[in-house]
C-alpha cells in the first residue's frame, strides 16, 4: 500500500476534527460529524471475502488492527453489542458477505457492483460512501478496491451520501428513513453545467462561476496567467509535460463550492481525476502542484508546494524558516514521527516546507518523488535515502542551524484601515497565518474604531517576523477587495522595525455584489 494512502487514512481517523477548523457555513449542518471517529465507539468491520482480494487491502486492515483504540472485527464476529455501536464498512463490495444485513434500504448491492436510487453503478472504478439516517452505519464501498481508494481524500461533510466515479466526485445527498429521497440528491454534473461557463487553456479547462469576476474585468488574462504559472512549476519541479488537462472548477463562495462538489475547504484536488474544486483562483496553483506530482505522502505532498513557493519567494522561505525557528516546542525528530498525523497547521505547512527545502537541496527532486511508492515513513527514509529517521532527523536539525534567520527584539506594527460608509454597527477585523491574527479566522482579532472612517490597532513582533494577512468585516463574504473589486493576493509584511501600515479599503465583498444585484434589476 502507497505510503500517501497510510497517512491520508491515519488524517481521516484520528485528526478529522482538525478539517473543520475552516469552518462550514451556518446554513449547512453535518449531522454526522462525530459520529464516526471516536475509537472506543467505532467497529471497524472487515469483509470475510477480503483475503481473496490484493495484498494491499489486507495490508491496510493489519495496519487497522495495530492501531490503539481501534477495534476490528470480522463481519461474522459482530455481536449485539457491537450494534448499539458505530459500525465502519470499508473495502470492495464484494469482499462482504453479510452486508445485506446491515445496508440502508436506498442501496443494493448486485453481482455487477451496486444499485443507487435507481441508477446501475458497474464501473470498475465506481465507489459509494453512505451514512444510514441513525448516524451508526457507515459504508465505504466500490467495486473493486481502487476504485474503493478514490474515497480516502474525501470528507463526509455536508451529504449522508456520495458517489464517486472515475476518481471523482458526480453525485451526493441525503436519504429519508434509510430510502432515497430524490428532492435532496444533487447531481453535479448536470447542476456545473447549467451554473457554470467554461474556458479553455493549454494546461486547463476552467469551469466557473461569471460571479467571481467583476464588471470590465479582462477574464482572459487572470486564466492565461495560470498556465504561465504551470510554466514555472514545470520547469522548476522537473515534471513530465501533463499529457491531460486539468479540470479547475472555481465557485464564488464556500457554500456554493459544497454545493456543487460536495467537498469542503477552499481547495481540494483530485490528482487521479485530474479535477481541481476551489473558491477562486486563490488554490489553483497550489492543488495543481498536487495533481502534477501524484499520490504522495501529506508531509511530502505539502512540503513539494512549501518548497515551490519557498524556491520562487525569497519571503515564503523566510517566513517558513520563521515560524520554526519561533516555535519553542518544535524538535525535527518528533515532527518526523508524528507526520503521519499531518494536522495542516501553519506549524506543519511551514515545517513542510522546510524539510522538504533540507531534502531537496541535500538529496535532489528525483529521490524526494520516489517517496509515494512506500507505505511506511522509515521505510521511505532507509530506501531512498539508506538514513533512520532519527538521521534525517539530525541532518535537518543541522542544515536549520545553517539556514536560520535571525530574531530581534520585539517592534511596535500598527495597522490603519481608512474606510467610508461602513453601518454603525460594522467592525473591522485583521486575519492572518499566525496566532496573533486568528490562524486566518476572518471574525477574531477585531481593530478599534478611532472615527467614523478610521479603523486601527497596534501590535508587538519580534524584529524579522513575516505573516500574510488579509481585512475583512468579519467573514469572508465581507472581505476587503483592492481597488478593482477583485479578491486580493494575501498580503505579507516583514517586520524591520516600528512602523505604521496604512490601508485605504474602497470595496468589500458583499456590498460589490449588492450593487451589482441592484444594477441588473
Amino acid at each position: 500500500m502507497s505510503r500517501y494512502l497510510f497517512q491520508v487514512l491515519l488524517v481521516i481517523i484520528i485528526s478529522y476534527g482538525s478539517f473543520f477548523g475552516q469552518g462550514l457555513p451556518d446554513s449547512i449542518v453535518w449531522k454526522y460529524k462525530n459520529k464516526f471517529w471516536n475509537g472506543e465507539e467505532v467497529i471497524y468491520v472487515r469483509g470475510l471475502f477480503c483475503d481473496n482480494f490484493d495484498k494491499e487491502l489486507n495490508n491496510l486492515y493489519d495496519f487497522w488492527q495495530e492501531q490503539s483504540g481501534l477495534t476490528l472485527k470480522y463481519e461474522d464476529q459482530i455481536d449485539s453489542t457491537d450494534l448499539n455501536k458505530h459500525l465502519n464498512f470499508f473495502g470492495p463490495a464484494n469482499s462482504y458477505k453479510n452486508i445485506a444485513l446491515y445496508l440502508p434500504q436506498a442501496l443494493k448491492i448486485t453481482d455487477e457492483g451496486f444499485n443507487f436510487g435507481g441508477r446501475y453503478y458497474t464501473d470498475s472504478l465506481d465507489a459509494i460512501s453512505i451514512i444510514n439516517s441513525n448516524g451508526d452505519r457507515r459504508f465505504q464501498l466500490g467495486n473493486t478496491f481502487e476504485g474503493v481508494k478514490s474515497l480516502w481524500t474525501t470528507f463526509q461533510d455536508i451529504s449522508q451520501y456520495f458517489i464517486m466515479e472515475d476518481y471523482a466526485i458526480t453525485r451526493h445527498g441525503s436519504l429519508l428513513e434509510d430510502k432515497y429521497y430524490p428532492e435532496k440528491d444533487y447531481e453535479l454534473l448536470s447542476l456545473r453545467e447549467e451554473k457554470l461557463s467554461k474556458f479553455e487553456t493549454t494546461f486547463y479547462n476552467f469551469y466557473y462561476d461569471p460571479e467571481i469576476f467583476t464588471y470590465g474585468q479582462n477574464t482572459d488574462s487572470i486564466f492565461l496567467a495560470e498556465d504561465d504559472k504551470i510554466n514555472t512549476v514545470l520547469q522548476l519541479l522537473e515534471f513530465e509535460y501533463p499529457k491531460r488537462k486539468i479540470e479547475c472548477f472555481l465557485y464564488k463562495n464556500l457554500e456554493q463550492k459544497y454545493f456543487l462538489s460536495a467537498t469542503i475547504g477552499h481547495g481540494n484536488p483530485f490528482p487521479d481525476a485530474w479535477q481541481n474544486h476551489s473558491v477562486g483562483f486563490g488554490a489553483v496553483e497550489h492543488e495543481s502542484i498536487h495533481i502534477l506530482s501524484g499520490r504522495l505522502p501529506t508531509l511530502f505532498a505539502e512540503g513539494l508546494v512549501g518548497y515551490y513557493y519557498s524556491t520562487v519567494d525569497s519571503m515564503e522561505w523566510k517566513k517558513n524558516r520563521m515560524i520554526v525557528l519561533t516555535d519553542k516546542d518544535f524538535s525535527t525528530k518528533g515532527f518526523l514521527e508524528k507526520s503521519g498525523q499531518f494536522d495542516f497547521s501553519p506549524l506543519a505547512y511551514a515545517a513542510s516546507a522546510y524539510f522538504s527545502k533540507y531534502i531537496i537541496d541535500t538529496y535532489g527532486l528525483d529521490k524526494f518523488k520516489m517517496a509515494g511508492k512506500f507505505h511506511d515513513l522509515n521505510e521511505t527514509y532507509t530506501k531512498i535515502y539508506n538514513k533512520s529517521v532519527e538521521e534525517i532527523a539530525s541532518g535537518w536539525s543541522a542544515y536549520i542551524e545553517k539556514t536560520k534567520v535571525e530574531i530581534g527584539p520585539e517592534r511596535k506594527v500598527t495597522f490603519k484601515i481608512i474606510t467610508q460608509n461602513l453601518p454603525d454597527s460594522d467592525k473591522v477585523y485583521i486575519t492572518g497565518n499566525i496566532e496573533q491574527f486568528g490562524n486566518w479566522n476572518p471574525g477574531k482579532i477585531n481593530l478599534y474604531r478611532e472615527s467614523d472612517s478610521v479603523w486601527s490597532r497596534q501590535f508587538l513582533f519580534p524584529e524579522g517576523t513575516i505573516f500574510s494577512y488579509k481585512i475583512t468585516r468579519g467573514s469572508w463574504e465581507k472581505e476587503a477587495l483592492d481597488e478593482f473589486g477583485n479578491v486580493p493576493q494575501n498580503s505579507m509584511l516583514e517586520v524591520t522595525g516600528d512602523e505604521t501600515i496604512l490601508i485605504r479599503v474602497s470595496v468589500w465583498k458583499d456590498m460589490m455584489k449588492k450593487n451589482k444585484e441592484n444594477k441588473s434589476r
